[in-house]
C-alpha cells in the first residue's frame, strides 16, 4: 500500500508524457499567465485580424469620395474609314475609327445627397462594434486563464489534502495492525482501517487526475500546444469585493463589451437604413478625360480632352430601392431589440454572478469553521479510541468528516476567486482588474 501511495505521489509531482520525456516546467504568476494568454492564444489573433479587416471596410467606402483616376490605351484597326458595327446590343455610335490612343479618365463624386457619408458612418460603427467584440475576446481569454490558474491552485491544494489524509490513515492502520498482533485490537478494526486507507487511495487518484486535468486546461488557456507542468508563485489574498450590486449593474451597462458591441451594431444598422432612403436621390458625378492618338486616321486630332457632369436619377427600379429601405429599417429595429434583450440578460447575469460571489465568500468562513471543528472532533475521538472509549466506526466516521471538511474548505477558497473573476467578466472589468493586479 505504501508503494502505491509513493508511486502515485511521484507521478502527480513529476508527471511524464507518453514518450517518457519530462514535461516542460514553467514558473507562473496569475499576471504573467494572463499576459502570456493574450500574446499566445489564437482567439486573440483572430480578433486582431478581424478588427484590421473592419478598418479596411471604412477605407473602401470612404474611397468613393475621392477622385477615381484610370488609365487606358487602345489600338483599333478597320477595313476602311467607313467601317461600322451594326449589331452591338447598345445605343452608341457604331463607327470604328482606326487609331492607337492612350489617356486618362477622371471621375469625382459631386454629391449623392449623403448616402456615401451615411455608409461611412455605418462602417465606422461596425469597426467600433468589432473592437468591442475584440475586447470581449480579451475578457474571455482572461477569464479562461484565470479560472484555469485557480483550478490548478485548487488541484495542488487538494493534492495536499489527499497527501495528509493518506499519511494520517496509514499511520492509524500501522498502529492498529501492531495492536492487533498484540491482540489488543480485533481483526474488524484492522479491516476498517484498511478500508479507510483504500478510501484515501481513491482520494489520491482523484487528486492526481484533477491535477493533470488542471495542467492541461491551463496549458490550453495559455495557447500552448502541449501540456506543461507549472510552478505557481501566487498566494492569493481572500478579501471581499467592495462594489455593491447596484454599482455592479451600472458598471456593466457602461463597460460590458457585448452590450457595447450590440449598441454599435445598432448604430451601424440605423446608418445603413439612412443610406438606403437616400438611394431615391440623384447622384451627380463630374467626369473628365484627356489623352492623345499618335497613330490615327486623318480625321482625328493628335490630342483629345473632354469634361462633363453626369446626373443619374432613379426613376423605376422594379421596387428594389423600396425593398432595400424596408429591409434596412427592419434590420435596424432588430438591432435595437437585440440591445434591449442584452440589457435584460446582463442585469440577470450580474445579479447571478454577484450573489454567487457573495455566497462563495460566505462559504469560506463556514467551511473553515466546519474543518476546525471536524479536526477537533477527530483528535478527541482518536484519543478516545486509543483508550478504548470509542469504536473503529466512530473513528472512521470522524476521519471521513474531517476529509470532507478539508476538501470543502479548499473548494470554497478557490471557488470564491473564480466567482469573483466571473463577476468582473460579466461587468466587463476583468481586463482592468487584471491590470491592477499586475501593478
Amino acid at each position: 500500500m505504501k508503494k502505491l501511495y509513493l508511486v502515485a505521489l511521484v507521478l502527480a509531482l513529476f508527471p511524464l508524457r507518453a514518450s517518457g520525456a519530462q514535461r516542460p516546467i514553467e514558473h507562473l504568476t496569475l499576471a504573467r499567465a494572463q499576459r502570456i494568454a493574450l500574446a499566445n492564444h489564437p482567439a486573440a489573433k483572430v480578433s486582431t485580424y478581424e478588427t484590421i479587416a473592419a478598418g479596411e471596410d471604412v477605407a473602401i467606402i470612404r474611397s468613393i469620395l475621392f477622385p477615381q483616376v484610370q488609365g487606358a490605351a487602345i489600338g483599333a484597326l478597320a477595313d476602311n474609314y467607313d467601317s461600322r458595327l451594326a449589331a452591338i446590343g447598345g445605343i452608341n455610335n457604331p463607327t470604328v475609327l482606326q487609331r492607337g490612343s492612350g489617356g486618362v479618365a477622371i471621375s469625382q463624386l459631386v454629391t449623392d445627397f449623403g448616402r456615401t457619408n451615411a455608409m461611412i458612418q455605418a462602417a465606422r460603427a461596425s469597426l467600433k462594434a468589432q473592437r468591442e467584440r475584440g475586447n470581449l475576446t480579451t475578457e474571455q481569454i482572461l477569464l479562461g486563464v484565470t479560472r484555469a490558474y485557480y483550478d490548478l491552485l485548487r488541484a495542488h491544494a487538494l493534492m495536499q489534502v489527499a497527501d495528509r489524509t493518506m499519511k494520517t490513515r496509514q499511520t492509524v492502520l500501522d498502529q492498529i495492525s501492531a495492536l492487533s498482533k498484540a491482540q489488543l485490537r480485533s481483526d474488524l478494526d484492522v479491516d476498517m482501517a484498511k478500508a479507510n486507507v483504500d478510501d484515501a487511495d481513491l482520494l489520491m487518484l482523484e487528486a492526481i487526475n484533477g491535477l493533470d486535468n488542471a495542467r492541461a486546461e491551463l496549458s490550453e488557456a495559455l495557447g500552448y500546444e502541449k501540456t506543461y507542468t507549472f510552478i505557481l508563485d501566487d498566494n492569493p489574498e481572500i478579501k471581499p469585493v467592495a462594489r455593491t450590486l447596484e454599482t455592479a449593474v451600472n458598471q456593466a451597462f457602461c463597460q460590458n463589451p457585448m452590450l457595447k458591441a450590440l449598441q454599435a451594431e445598432s448604430g451601424a444598422a440605423h446608418k445603413v437604413a439612412t443610406a438606403a432612403k437616400r438611394e431615391f436621390f440623384p447622384t451627380i458625378v463630374a467626369l473628365g478625360a484627356a489623352g492623345g492618338s499618335p497613330y490615327r486616321t486623318s480625321d482625328l486630332d493628335r490630342t483629345y480632352g473632354a469634361a462633363a457632369l453626369n446626373l443619374t436619377v432613379p426613376i423605376f427600379t422594379g421596387g428594389r430601392i423600396s425593398a432595400d429601405v424596408q429591409k434596412a429599417a427592419a434590420k435596424a429595429e432588430a438591432a435595437s431589440m437585440r440591445v434591449a434583450v442584452q440589457k435584460d440578460e446582463l442585469v440577470r447575469d450580474v445579479h447571478m454572478a454577484y450573489h454567487n460571489m457573495r455566497k462563495a465568500y460566505k462559504r469560506i468562513s463556514v467551511t473553515h469553521s466546519m474543518h476546525k471543528h471536524s479536526r477537533e472532533a477527530l483528535t478527541l475521538i482518536q484519543a478516545r479510541y486509543d483508550i478504548g472509549k470509542s469504536s473503529i466506526v466512530d473513528l472512521s466516521m470522524a476521519q471521513l468528516a474531517d476529509t470532507k471538511a478539508a476538501v470543502a474548505e479548499t473548494d470554497a477558497a478557490y471557488g470564491y476567486f473564480i466567482n469573483r473573476a466571473v463577476l468582473d467578466f460579466t461587468i466587463g472589468d476583468l481586463a482592468c482588474s487584471s491590470a491592477n493586479t499586475a501593478e
